[in-house]
């Protein structure tokens, strides 16, 4: 029986992960992307040193670990990508394609560590890819000069880094632990990220009251929180009921993009939507 505070917590897991993507958009209104991304893990860091440090977050000697510092300068490139990507591409397409690190774990997890795939995951894999390039094309012919088009690919980079980070952090959560390894690569990421604030010395930044609300907003519920109850349903509910953390986060991160920003969908980009959700959902039950 599925236990239910367990299931719960990973569901609002999804739901905060997913918020991130419109949040993001909406604070890159106000500050520069390197600037945006620092202060949002300096602060989610913060909140760790000082707030859950006492609760298994923070383990010293993971510091000293090649790994760690390697998943978080991977983490932290990714992270530059997505916020560069974001500021010249859709929420939506932005939280599709972000979504499809999903269908990327089964195929470097295949390559890193030998790990078979069974016709759910490579059916799955296929529909993904298959709707990333519909959802690109929108069913016209591509123009390689087009800024959205270079969005799409920088975000499909970041994609590609979370399924990295996912795979090579495998290892170490079954040695370390997932909430050191967590808080080891969110404080690692956060110091790799502070020498790209000088990228944007040429930007202005308005720290308005709503700038800070979605810097604050993105550390305390969209980084620490949605780890923090993602961490939390992994104690009582098996990885393969935590996977519905995927299709639930892409779910609430196109649904809020088309709320707030009124992103449109035609029949193409509409049908490589539902082809990404469906061949996440496939994935996840595979897993």
């Amino acid at each position: 029986m599925v236990d239910r505070r367990g299931l719960a917590a990973t569901m609002l897991a999804g739901l905060l992960f997913g918020t991130s993507v419109p949040v993001i958009k909406l604070g890159l209104s106000f500050v520069p992307p390197n600037t945006f991304v620092t202060l949002r893990f300096l602060f989610a860091s913060a909140l760790i040193v000082f707030l859950l440090q006492g609760r298994g977050w923070v383990r010293r000697d993971l510091f000293r670990s090649r790994e760690i510092w390697i998943i978080g300068f991977i983490n932290a490139f990714g992270y530059v990508l997505q916020f560069r990507g974001q500021l010249i591409t859709s929420s939506s397409n932005a939280a599709l394609i972000i979504s499809t690190a999903a269908l990327m774990i089964p195929v470097l997890s295949l390559v890193y560590v030998h790990e078979e795939m069974g016709m759910r995951k490579i059916t799955g894999v296929l529909l993904g890819f298959i709707g990333i390039t519909l959802l690109v094309t929108r069913g016209q012919a591509v123009n390689l000069g087009s800024s959205e088009l270079l969005g799409d690919f920088l975000i499909l980079g970041t994609a590609v880094t979370i399924a990295l980070v996912f795979v090579l952090s495998k290892d170490l959560v079954e040695k370390k632990g997932g909430r050191p390894v967590t808080g080891g690569i969110i404080l690692v990421t956060a110091m790799l990220l502070l020498p790209t604030v000088a990228f944007d010395l040429g930007s202005s930044t308005n720290l308005a009251p709503i700038a800070v609300f979605y810097v604050v907003f993105l550390a305390v519920f969209a980084t620490v929180g949605a780890y923090y109850f993602f961490m939390k349903g992994l104690e009582s509910v098996s990885p393969t009921i935590s996977s519905i953390i995927l299709p639930i986060e892409v779910v609430v991160a196109v649904t809020l993009s088309v709320i707030i920003f009124g992103d449109p969908f035609n029949l193409y980009s509409g049908t490589g939507a539902f082809l990404i959700i469906a061949g996440i959902i496939l994935v996840s039950i595979a897993t």
